[in-house]
């Protein structure tokens, strides 16, 4: 008996090892970070792996214990043209333009050939395993059970709108982000579209976008900070009452300093961060995502620059993030746990801890297109902030807000470190700034962000200019600027001309709640002739 359970324990390990070997042998050749799963996920896998090698049919068994094999080969053919994963919607696509697909996979085998040859030798390795193996248990009521197991993804998203693979994780393996791209594809689009109901991904000015590189960047190293929750009415800076950002204030005077207030394009991180990293917004924003076509490291990439990712964010807390950052483009990816691997709790990043791996990237050759990115005044808020930043403490106040005002007396020390630090260098720096969204914090009864209120889209934004002013119209961007125009902008100071400017408001430019896919409503946005906006809810 016991060698038996131990003969499923090997099949089992044998087909995991082969498709963990699949994957990260194709990461390696293509040159995409490997970013290793949690022991208890690794395990999970094992274990589904053991049930499957219960099925009677070898055939049936086969192909079970091969499904992330199988799965995985469409998400590297789409890593390999477009350097991200699969998303929901794209299955969509898939079907409506079948024939162009064809066509363009028909002419670029090359990104074909790998993904094909690492499913190829797995599955010869896998079957000629299976076929040898000694005796094994089999049970009847297997198959049906993993029958069950995979409809109930589909149908638990049909019935409670859960969202479980509306976007590619990090924390699960390529071929598992591809069945569940299909659950949620299976429970929420294609009935949504069966039904006639709201779901399109209309056209809209991102996909008419054109981008030609004209010149050499007229910068050294363009650093761009992307913040968390940060809520411009809660900085003095944009004149709230407590004095939250005293040294940012003191830059008021300074002709290489610009600051406004900006329009996110959508009210959760894993949306507005993946539209902004990819120009996009909207109905067409996945699509952008997906595709990478315009992903600002691959344009800085193409243009010279070396490429690099810090983050004060745990491989967890970047899950939804990471398949978005093109990374085939990206010289350099490290998330809390290499920038400051003393911090246990990741919720208690202090984002200051960017700065000495800043300092020491400074000092290598080479331009550098650099992100920041910070954990800032996300949630719990007692833990966003040092002692040198605990400034208020009146218990006249809800808590609450003296916790997140003292997250924001935190990041004015960020800026006040990095001004210090960047202020002794030679080099012509472009510093810039955005959130990715913005958080209530009390106003109108509003907490945090998630709802389409201006509070959880109204977001800061800066710009700094070291040893080389500004670009001369920076401060002729309208007040109210929309992420999409601030990524026109960036591509502009890679070196990229567009074909739409960067300081007209776009003028179809919507907000997207917290599904990538829109079903969690949208906001439109319009401006008047003065540049202020009123906004429409669409649910």
């Amino acid at each position: 008996m016991l060698h038996k359970i131990r003969n499923h324990a090997l099949l089992a390990m044998v087909f995991l090892t082969l498709s963990l070997a699949q994957q990260y042998a194709f990461f390696a050749i293509k040159g995409h970070p490997i970013l290793w799963l949690s022991l208890s996920k690794y395990l999970g896998y094992f274990l589904i792996f053991v049930i499957f090698s219960f099925i009677p049919s070898k055939k049936i068994r086969f192909i079970s214990l091969s499904f992330l094999i199988l799965l995985n080969l469409p998400q590297m053919a789409h890593l390999s043209y477009f350097g991200t994963q699969i998303l929901p919607s794209e299955i969509l696509l898939l079907f409506a333009e079948m024939h162009e697909i064809s066509a363009v996979l028909g002419n670029e085998l090359q990104h074909v050939f790998i993904p094909v040859l690492l499913t190829i030798i797995p599955l010869a390795i896998g079957w000629l395993t299976l076929k040898k193996f000694p005796t094994t248990y089999h049970f009847k009521a297997i198959p049906i059970l993993i029958t069950v197991y995979f409809l109930y993804n589909p149908m638990r998203t049909f019935i409670t709108g859960n969202t479980w693979g509306r976007q590619p994780s990090t924390s699960e393996l390529a071929g598992m982000n591809m069945y569940l791209s299909m659950s949620y594809f299976m429970g929420r689009i294609l009935p949504a579209k069966l039904e006639s109901k709201r779901y399109s991904q209309e056209e809209n000015n991102s996909l008419k976008l054109s981008l030609v590189r004209k010149e050499k960047s007229q910068w050294d190293h363009i650093i761009v900070v992307l913040g968390e929750s940060q809520s411009p009415d809660q900085m003095s800076l944009f004149n709230y009452t407590r004095p939250t950002t005293p040294f940012l204030e003191s830059l008021k005077e300074n002709t290489n300093f610009h600051y406004l207030k900006g329009l996110s394009s959508g009210v959760s991180t894993d949306i507005s961060v993946a539209f902004f990293l990819n120009m996009g917004y909207g109905d067409a924003g996945a699509l952008k995502a997906a595709k990478g076509q315009h992903c600002h490291f691959k344009l800085a990439k193409e243009n010279g620059f070396s490429t690099h990712f810090l983050s004060t964010q745990s491989n967890q807390q970047l899950r939804y993030i990471a398949p978005y950052l093109c990374s085939a483009y990206l010289d350099d990816l490290r998330s809390l746990e290499k920038v400051s691997p003393e911090t246990l709790d990741h919720n208690a990043a202090i984002d200051r801890h960017l700065l000495p791996r800043l300092e020491e990237l400074l000092e290598t050759k080479g331009n550098k297109f650099i992100m920041l990115h910070q954990r800032g005044s996300h949630g719990p808020w007692p833990l966003r902030f040092t002692e040198e930043a605990k400034l208020f403490t009146d218990n006249r106040v809800d808590q609450r807000i003296n916790d997140y005002d003292n997250s924001v007396v935190e990041f004015d020390l960020f800026w006040k470190e990095l001004h210090s630090l960047i202020s002794k260098r030679k080099e012509k720096i472009l510093v810039l700034y955005l959130s990715d969204h913005g958080e209530g914090v009390g106003k109108n009864n509003l907490w945090g962000h998630g709802q389409l209120k201006p509070s959880a889209f109204e977001i800061p934004i800066l710009f700094f200019g070291f040893n080389q002013k500004l670009p001369q119209k920076t401060k002729e961007l309208q007040t109210f600027l929309p992420q999409y125009n601030f990524s026109l902008f960036l591509a502009n100071q890679i070196g990229y001309k567009t074909n739409q400017n960067a300081y007209e408001p776009i003028k179809d430019f919507t907000i997207y709640g917290n599904d990538i896919d829109g079903f969690a409503g949208k906001a439109k946005i319009e401006f008047d002739e003065n540049k202020q906006y009123t906004f429409k809810v669409i649910p």
